[in-house]
């Protein structure tokens, strides 16, 4: 079968024929699912300039891909709530062999950094024509969200940072702004707007981006100044995480998503003085996934598929490149796998 992924001897990204993940019927526990799409992040992108990531043990190739969807094939023996024909959308991290929060399943809250991730870190991941998954490790997605399903792993990771954030404050939050206008961006908006609270984007674009625009017709103002109780960053640029600490109030949380390390300066005197809250958030846990699927169907199906731009399988070399991505008209680029 076909697959996308990086050759670690050769450092190279490249697509390549592996084997199928089952020869017969899934095994006990485990369900066999085509992938029909893939979407394409700035992790898939790093990952693709070898910055980070390392395939399974003993390998030297890591196929590619975390934010996928697909079919159910076949299901194994003791397998309950998922049939051929069902949607599912699978999760991502694996947990390491002991922690606590690993023990828990919450491998997202993982203590000692030995988790792997499909299509990141030591193991493989969805950009091939076929995968496999113990059954606890997918989300079941109703069929009439099967063409907007790939938008569940980035907005899992937004509900557990929403989530985090209304728990850390203090009071009652009714402003918010999200740093990023892509598609993590958007989606932090439409669910803190779901939550009840008003919310703003900021970002770099200019006003005439196609992005600025599709933030204007989801219906929320852009690049307006003022303060929030809640702040969200997710442009993956520390100027943004330092603009989103900037813009709290008192009792303000912002939640870092994306971010690099670098040098700057930190308002600790103000943050102390206004009982202010900087958290950081990764990954998903399974409530997290379980709430995505039962909010997309609440999100706006318009706005939704604004986000997505879809491309060829072959395309995939000009997706993670830097020019792929500025060339995208939407935030999302999803690559179509099987019709």
């Amino acid at each position: 079968m076909r697959a996308v992924g990086l050759d670690f001897e050769s450092r190279r990204l490249t697509a390549r024929e592996i084997p199928p993940p089952v020869q017969n019927e899934p095994n006990p526990g485990q369900v066999l699912f085509r992938v029909t799409e893939m979407g394409i992040c700035g992790t898939d992108r790093e990952l693709a300039s070898f910055r980070f990531g390392s395939p399974p043990p003993g390998e030297s190739f890591l196929v590619l891909g975390h934010e996928a969807v697909g079919q159910v094939v076949a299901a194994g023996p003791g397998v309950r709530g998922f049939e051929p024909g069902d949607w599912v959308v699978p999760m991502i991290r694996r947990p390491c062999p002991g922690c606590p929060s690993c023990g828990r399943r919450r491998p997202d809250l993982c203590q000692s950094g030995l988790y792997t991730e499909r299509g990141i870190t030591g193991a493989h991941g969805y950009f091939c024509d076929y995968a496999l998954d113990d059954a606890h490790n997918l989300t079941a997605v109703p069929a009439h969200l099967a063409g907007v399903a790939v938008l569940i792993e980035p907005l899992s990771v937004v509900e557990k940072a929403v989530d985090l954030a209304f728990r850390l404050h203090a009071g009652e939050p009714r402003l918010a702004v999200v740093y990023g206008a892509g598609a993590v961006g958007l989606l932090a908006a439409m669910i803190l707007r779901l939550r009840g609270v008003e919310t703003g984007i900021r970002s770099t674009e200019p006003a005439n981006h196609p992005r600025a625009e599709i933030v204007r017709r989801a219906g929320f103002p852009y690049n307006s100044p003022g303060h929030a109780d809640i702040a969200i960053e997710a442009a993956g640029a520390p100027a943004a995480a330092y603009a989103a600490l900037s813009a709290l109030n008192p009792l303000g949380v912002c939640v870092v998503l994306g971010a690099p390390n670098a040098p700057g300066s930190m308002p600790f005197l103000d943050m102390i003085v206004n009982n202010q809250v900087l958290a950081g958030s990764v990954n998903a846990s399974p409530e997290a996934f379980q709430a995505a699927a039962r909010d997309l169907a609440r999100l706006d199906r318009r706005t939704l598929d604004s986000i997505i731009e879809r491309r060829n399988f072959a395309d995939y070399a000009l997706s993670m490149s830097r020019h792929g991505m500025e060339s995208a008209t939407h935030p999302k680029i999803v690559h179509v796998l099987a019709d």
